[in-house]
């Protein structure tokens, strides 16, 4: 019971609305023509009572209503015509598997025939028109409901499809804000890390005529703040970079402090992307300011050095005194980080004299290779799904245009059929003679159990052919043969009033 009361509290009112104006309807439609045109005074009863049992079970069983309701049929003297319609469209609907509508559509076919020969013994005429009517009553509405649902289905293929590239687009923009951060900070780290570290230096020279030099680096200090906070918000689209020709400038602060810095440049200079330039920069500030705090006063070597496919940057020094006794090592991880993105690789590690060595290796090219969609749910791909789907409509509106055209062919071979095996057309009727034996006007004339009734003894009556009603003003013809003895003895074409 407790799945029953959260399904139809998912419903919604609307929905409860709609099946319960449904139900009424169906059962209103069956109800009325079993209550006219039924014998028996239970059937209207139980149609009443079963079509609203139907109607709810198809809701979770479709093919299952759609035989017990076919069953049903045979023992009321046959389905309801809304009932059909109804049941047909909700099996094609709801039905997952297409063998199932056509199973459940094979089986109504078959109650419907049985039942249309309880009533009178079936001929090949009467199954072909009453096919032709299960195809117009339970075919052409279960073609309709498949394309309906074919369309639905795409349609929520294509909702969560853009569901998910809206969650994609926004966790790539949360990545990116977050990379701009980790990015903002690492060149907080690297560029305010240099200035304060020789801002210390300074302080420690004790000497009055060292104040402008650390009045001086901490303004350098503020105005490297501000390149940095500038990153948030670029005027021109591209973030502010460090050009390779300021390692003089960083040299010669250095310097200031009392280091041994040299400055060493190989190769031909040559346009550097801004990441790869800003890269390097980082590379040699950082090795410079890890040698002023961990080796302050032995001999420091910056280089650039162009080869053929990669810039190399790098950092040595000699050993020294410490200066400060407790660093975060954050530093080199920002900065392999940073190469990495700059499509390089760095090194880093103690020289054989006991100094160290800080190197990257970045090329002059700097991939940018979108980036896949994050977290995104697993299945089939959108695009093999659209194309499923259409192929899928395609085939559900070709079968329906086949029901249609079925439909009509099938009137067509009724007609036919009516016309060659129980009328008898003007042609026939001239070409019968008067004194002509009976036994080959008997193979002339359809079948005596198509006769119609009301002939006096010794004469059959048959209706006219097609185009001969189509002559009459009123009524219809009527083609009278009298035998006696063996031999025709009369005929006579009348008009009977309708």
């Amino acid at each position: 019971m407790s799945g029953w009361r959260e399904r139809i509290a998912a419903a919604g009112a609307w929905r409860l609305v709609y099946e319960a104006g449904l139900i009424v309807l169906v059962t209103a439609g069956a109800t009325v023509p079993a209550a006219v045109t039924a014998e028996h005074p239970a059937v209207p009863w139980l149609v009443g009572l079963a079509t609203p049992v139907l109607m709810v079970l198809r809701l979770i069983h479709p093919l299952g209503a759609y035989v017990a309701a076919a069953l049903f049929g045979l023992g009321t003297g046959g389905q309801s015509a809304v009932v059909t319609v109804v049941l047909s469209a909700s099996l094609s609907y709801r039905a997952a598997r297409a063998w199932q509508v056509g199973a459940g559509l094979a089986a109504g076919w078959v109650c419907f025939l049985v039942t249309m020969h309880w009533e009178e013994p079936l001929t090949p005429e009467w199954a072909v028109l009453t096919s032709a009517l299960f195809a117009f009553l339970a075919c052409a509405p279960a073609g309709v409901a498949r394309l309906v649902r074919r369309r639905r289905t795409l349609l929520a293929a294509m909702h969560r499809r853009n569901v998910q590239l809206h969650h994609g687009q926004a966790e790539i923009a949360r990545q990116a804000q977050a990379r701009e951060r980790t990015r903002i900070a690492r060149d907080l780290h690297d560029s305010l890390g240099h200035k304060l570290t020789l801002i210390s230096l300074y302080a420690g020279m004790a000497r009055t005529d060292e104040t402008d030099l650390i009045r001086q680096t901490s303004s350098a200090a503020m105005t490297e703040l501000r390149q940095i906070l500038g990153l948030l918000a670029p005027d021109d689209g591209q973030p502010s970079v460090r050009p390779l020709t300021g390692l003089d400038e960083l040299a010669d602060q250095a310097r200031a402090s009392g280091a041994d810095v040299e400055i060493v440049r190989e190769g031909e200079p040559r346009p550097l992307a801004a990441m790869t330039e800003h890269a390097a920069y980082r590379v040699i500030q950082e090795g410079l300011t890890n040698a002023l705090r961990h080796a302050h006063g032995g001999s420091i070597v910056l280089m650039l050095r162009y080869e053929s496919d990669a810039l190399i940057a790098r950092v040595t020094n000699t050993p020294g005194r410490r200066t400060v006794s407790v660093t975060s090592g954050q530093g080199l991880l920002g900065l392999t980080e940073r190469v990495r993105v700059a499509n390089g690789m760095l090194y880093h590690g103690p020289t054989p004299d006991g100094g160290f060595r800080l190197a990257a290796t970045l090329g002059y090219t700097t991939p940018f290779a979108p980036e896949p969609f994050p977290d995104l749910p697993d299945g089939p791909d959108f695009v093999s799904i659209v194309d499923r789907q259409g192929r899928r409509s395609r085939i559900a509106l070709a079968l329906t245009g086949l029901a249609i055209a079925g439909f009509l062919v099938l009137c067509a071979a009724g007609t036919w059929l009516t016309a060659a095996l129980v009328a008898v057309d003007r042609e026939t009727y001239d070409a019968i003679r008067i004194g002509q034996p009976e036994a080959e006007v008997r193979e002339l004339l359809p079948d005596a159990d198509v006769a119609l009734t009301g002939a006096p003894g010794g004469c059959v009556d048959y209706q006219a052919g097609l185009l001969d009603q189509l002559r009459v003003e009123s009524g219809e013809m009527i083609y009278r043969f009298c035998f006696r003895d063996g031999v025709l003895v009369g005929k006579q074409a009348r008009e009977v009033p309708s």
